[in-house]
């Protein structure tokens, strides 16, 4: 059906043109008689139909050939054969039938197919665009006239000002009723009488040499009269100069003229478009002003802040002379700030000079003196000469930059502190300027009686209750000079910190101010102990906890963590004491002292947690300093044995393993005459060598704190020994590395050995992969039991924390990612795991964090709600998002504790923030 559909339109169309071919021969041969022509069957079964149509005449109308004007097309009828409605989407041919008699010939309006735009728009087509619509014939009531006979003619410039002896090119073209410029028009050229110069050259179409059939488009007929002719495409007309800048470029549909004069005066050039019919359009003017002088606006220039500097703008005759009596007028419109001087006023007039120079003096205001740029306008103005009034002949901007040195303070401090706590400030000191600072110094400004200096970095001078640093010299775009400073506020509200730099020498001075609310904490407490013992005394602290807000505090918890050598026998480790509620001004103790028994010598310490709903906890650390028990003989020295009359014996020996660690063999013998239970050995090492391994059946039962590791060796009987291998993973090399072991019991029996380890044994860099002996089974938690030391039990594995910064370095206001896991690495549940940031650093401001295995987000100030049970080897991942605020290395750490693990588990890394 649609190859049957395609071959009936094209017999369709053949019969179409087998007519229109008759019709053109006939009307060609016969003239404008009326002809009566065969009809086309529109059914497609012959190529004629019976009866004929009739041609339309010159003198004809529409409705005298188609009887009641079926093709007319009133504004709410078919448009170009198409129904408006959409009702008959293709008018069908009707049948002929003899014309009716016309009675009335306005009965039978004639429109046009179309109407054009009464104002054409504008020819602003950019040079070098192709055009979308295609130039069409404008149909009229009257005729048909093409865009040109419709057009207007367009120049540029309208107005110009030109130095005598200069040559100036006038453009013109004819904006057509489509919106174009029209191609391949004629225009004619004409200078007035009363005008000076003349005519230079003209555009057009310029044939060559050999083709003389065609004359040209293009001619000059003298120097008040030429034609020309509009182009065909986009051309660039160049001056002859090797540079491009003075070249212009010529849209399809322009031309040009270039007008030249030798003496002062105007030129007044007309172009006229003689085939546009519009006559209020098809004539257009130029006015050329030409000025025996030659001028230049001041160049951009640099100037020292402080001091005055000229500003000269140079007008000069055609021969290079000075011109006299030329004014220019110097406006300063905008950028840093200036003034003329020595009126300070914002404008200033000068007049050139007999050298042609026309100076002004601009400043920066007293006490405004900073690096920038200011902006000031210059116009040239022609005195009246010859009758004609002033004239300005050139408008233009010119730069001033100002060298200065200058000075910037950003004081940076805590939104919120508590009273009588610590908190911190950071003072930043800038030179944005170009120049250097000299003798730079801040100093604290109306510093309140209420806060208290604690400590700064670098240190102060103190003048009574004012500080002062002296900072020397900046240097220009220098990284800022830091001062950390730590006080304290023994009052409660806001607390204004004003912070004043200055440089005497440069004469500058600014200051920057910041402020903290000192709230009074929630939670108060009282501790009351002990800070020195003995081995094997029994210590004792009161700790008592009080309701300082203004509204019951709710699930009190009080958490305490030990060191090892501290025991609580049958306790578990963090110790735990909670209290339901306390009303307003309310002070409870723990319902019993919290009491240890010191087994080992040394500084000993526990730290303190306590926690209520929705408020700040608050933290404590104290220590007891812990001396051997009193008639027994610990504390031996280096290269020695126990002494007095302790029954325990220490003795070290260094090796070296197969891969070329240090090994430390530990050989522990009880003397006495009864067994001694709950051997302990505490080993201290320097921060340049760390545990690697240790005699496998004691490493389900050790624990690490700070720089010491603490073994159980459970029960010894008389004079059994045990022995200990320790190997050492070297960090650095140390020529004074140790390692430092003691051996105690409950009882008071305590011995002490040192001994030097070398680090030059594994160079560092190996590649050797060297385990965590944090990860090591049994890390987290040990009960020293009692018993023979080889039935020691096996104690759940710890925490560990992993921190990685997934954005090493970011910019001031954008934002890093740091990822941390905490991870079961025993082989039991961990019940109660809190997971918490010891702090915020001020460098960075949280944004949120993330996790794809929990719901779980901060609760409190950096506190993760609680993981009730973290089963074995399972692991959690969180993604913080920190926008960086300060420049300078920030280190992020986290912490973690369960109720079934000892101590705190960390993990940290570090990333950059630059300006």
């Amino acid at each position: 059906m649609k190859k049957q559909s395609t071959q009936t339109i094209l017999k369709r169309w053949f019969q179409r043109c087998i007519v229109i071919g008759l019709a053109a021969i006939l009307t060609s041969q016969l003239g404008c008689a009326q002809l009566r022509l065969p009809a086309i069957d529109p059914t497609g079964n012959q190529i004629f139909r019976p009866g004929g149509t009739q041609l339309l005449t010159p003198g004809a109308t529409r409705s005298s050939v188609f009887g009641q004007n079926q093709f007319a097309q009133p504004n709410n009828g078919p448009l170009n054969g198409f129904s408006r409605t959409g009702a008959n989407p293709i008018l069908q041919p009707q049948p002929f039938s003899a014309p009716p008699a016309i009675t009335n010939a306005s009965q039978y309006p004639i429109q046009p197919a179309f109407q054009h735009p009464e104002t054409p728009p504008p020819c602003n087509e950019p040079i070098g665009a192709r055009r979308k619509t295609k130039k069409t014939q404008i149909p009229n009531v009257t005729g048909t006239k093409s865009p040109g006979q419709n057009g207007q003619i367009i120049m540029t410039p309208s107005r110009i000002v030109a130095p005598v002896g200069s040559e100036v090119v006038v453009l013109a073209g004819i904006c057509g009723g489509d919106g174009y410029f029209v191609k391949n028009q004629p225009l004619e050229w004409m200078l007035s009488n009363n005008s000076v110069g003349e005519l230079i050259e003209v555009g057009g179409q310029h044939h060559s040499k050999f083709n003389q059939l065609i004359p040209p488009t293009a001619k000059k007929f003298s120097g008040q009269y030429a034609w020309g002719r509009t182009g065909l495409k986009n051309i660039v007309l160049t001056r002859g100069t090797p540079t491009p800048v003075d070249d212009i470029d010529l849209a399809k549909g322009q031309t040009f003229v270039s007008v030249s004069s030798a003496s002062p005066g105007t030129s007044y050039v007309t172009a006229v478009a003689p085939k546009a019919e519009g006559w209020d359009k098809r004539k257009a003017s130029t006015i050329i002003h030409w000025v025996d002088g030659q001028w230049a606006v001041p160049a951009p220039s640099r100037a020292t802040a402080g001091t005055v500097h000229p500003l000269t703008t140079v007008v000069s005759s055609a021969d290079g002379a000075g011109v006299k009596g030329w004014e220019t007028r110097y406006s300063i419109v905008g950028g840093a700030p200036a003034e003329f001087a020595p009126t300070g006023s914002q404008t200033a007039t000068a007049t050139t000079d007999s050298q042609g120079n026309a100076t002004v003096q601009i400043r920066q205001p007293a006490g405004q003196f900073e690096p920038g740029t200011t902006q000031v306008r210059v116009d040239i103005v022609r005195p009246p000469v010859f009758g004609e009034p002033e004239l300005v002949v050139e408008s233009g901007i010119t730069n001033v930059t100002w060298s200065a040195p200058a000075l910037t303070i950003r004081a940076i401090g805590p939104r919120k502190s508590e009273i009588d706590e610590p908190f911190n400030y950071r003072v930043e000191v800038t030179n944005p300027g170009d120049q250097v600072s000299r003798g730079v110094v801040v100093r604290t400004k109306d510093l309140d009686d209420a806060i208290e200096f604690i400590s700064s970095n670098p240190k102060p001078t103190e003048y009574g209750r004012q500080y002062e640093w002296q900072l020397g010299d900046i240097a220009p775009g220098s990284p800022a000079k830091i001062i950390d400073i730590q006080m304290k506020s023994k009052k409660q509200g806001n607390v204004g910190m004003c912070f004043e730099v200055a440089s005497e020498t440069d004469r500058l001075q600014t200051e920057a101010c910041a402020e903290t609310e000192i709230v009074m904490p929630c939670i108060g407490y009282r501790i009351q102990g002990p800070t020195t013992a003995n081995v094997g005394d029994t210590i004792s602290y009161n700790i008592s906890v009080e309701n300082q807000c203004d509204e019951p505090l709710e699930d009190i918890e009080i958490i305490v963590n030990y060191d090892p050598s501290l025991v609580r026998p049958g306790r578990s480790n963090p110790a735990r004491f909670q209290n339901p509620i306390l009303q307003v001004g309310e002070s409870q103790p723990l319902p019993e002292a919290l009491s240890f028994f010191v087994q080992a010598p040394g500084t000993h310490c526990f730290n303190i947690e306590i926690r209520a709903r929705g408020v700040q906890p608050q933290f404590d650390r104290r220590c007891v300093e812990v001396q051997p028990a009193i008639g027994t003989g610990g504390g031996g020295s280096t290269g020695g044995s126990s002494s007095g009359d302790s029954p325990l014996q220490l003795s070290l020996r260094p090796t070296v393993s197969a891969e070329g660690r240090p090994v430390i063999e530990a050989t522990v013998t009880n003397n006495g005459n009864n067994p001694l239970d709950q051997v302990a050995l505490i080993n201290k090492t320097p921060d340049s060598i760390t545990p690697y391994e240790i005699t496998p059946e004691f490493r389900n039962n050790i624990q690490t704190f700070d720089d010491q590791m603490l073994v159980g060796l459970g029960r010894i009987n008389p004079g059994q020994t045990v022995k200990v291998e320790i190997s050492y993973d070297v960090l650095a090399n140390d020529p004074n590395a140790f390692s430092e072991m003691t051996v105690s019991t409950p009882s008071g029996a305590s011995d002490n050995q040192r001994i030097a380890v070398p680090t030059q044994t594994v160079p560092q860099g190996d590649g050797v992969d060297r385990p965590d002996f944090n990860d090591l089974p049994g890390d987290g938690g040990i009960v020293i039991p009692d018993g023979d030391s080889s039935a020691v039990p096996t104690q759940p594995g710890g925490l560990s924390v992993r921190v990685q910064s997934l954005d090493p370095n970011i910019r001031l206001g954008q934002q890093a990612r740091v990822q941390f896991t905490v991870k079961n690495n025993s082989q039991v549940p961990l019940n109660n795991v809190d997971i918490r940031i010891p702090a915020m650093p001020n460098s960075i401001q949280f944004v949120e964090i993330r996790s794809d295995d929990t719901d779980l987000g901060f609760e409190s100030q950096w506190q993760l709600g609680r993981i009730n049970t973290l089963r074995p080897n399972d692991e959690i991942t969180w993604t913080m998002f920190l926008e960086g605020r300060l420049a300078g290395q920030t280190i992020m750490e986290v912490q973690a504790k369960s109720d079934d693990t000892v101590g705190v588990a960390s993990g940290s890394d570090s990333f950059s923030i630059s300006d």
